[in-house]
């Protein structure tokens, strides 16, 4: 997927208006219209206000193979709570993203603390 697009697919996935992005970017609107249409390349600094907006990284917008962010996951039962999150509130979403963040960190320091000990 072409980069106008990747723009495009996820303003529409995060809900957000032409307009607003355009706002939260500080260019008019016209030129994100245009940046989605491509017809405009955007500029470094837009670039960067895109990733911030919408959370991603600079590969994942410019690498035509990254073409989705969505993970194929087998664990049927681990699936389905993934998809239940959505009805979560932000403030509990939130919560339970530090939850699992800490568990992460926890995790790799243990494993750093087994391969430093020579476990």
């Amino acid at each position: 997927m072409n980069l106008p697009d990747k723009i495009k697919e996820l303003r529409k996935k995060n809900g957000i208006s032409q307009q607003s992005l355009a706002d939260k970017l500080g260019i008019h609107l016209s030129h994100v219209s245009r940046i989605e249409n491509g017809h405009n390349e955007p500029s470094l600094e837009v670039l960067r206000g895109l990733m911030n907006v919408f959370e991603v990284s600079a590969d994942f917008l410019l690498n035509d193979d990254l073409d989705s962010y969505e993970v194929e996951i087998k664990d049927k039962s681990l699936a389905e709570r993934i998809r239940l999150l959505d009805s979560l509130d932000e403030k509990n979403r939130e919560a339970l993203l530090q939850v699992i963040d800490n568990m992460l960190t926890n995790q790799r320091m243990k494993q750093l603390l087994a391969t430093g000990s020579g476990k």
